[in-house]
């Protein structure tokens, strides 16, 4: 099992600082629509407690 960093938010900060106000987080799991059920969720953030 590798271990893993912390994460350093660089994309978000570098979108902070062209002006965007919302960065929004997606996921999705499940087979599809087609075959099966699909959960997904959506996340945003605050910006002001970036590590």
């Amino acid at each position: 099992m590798s271990i893993k960093s912390p994460p350093t938010f660089k994309i978000e900060r570098e979108l902070l600082a062209q002006g965007f106000q919302r960065i929004v987080g997606v996921d999705e799991a499940g087979c599809g629509a087609l075959a099966g059920p699909v959960v997904a969720a959506a996340v945003i953030p605050s910006l002001t407690n970036l590590y």
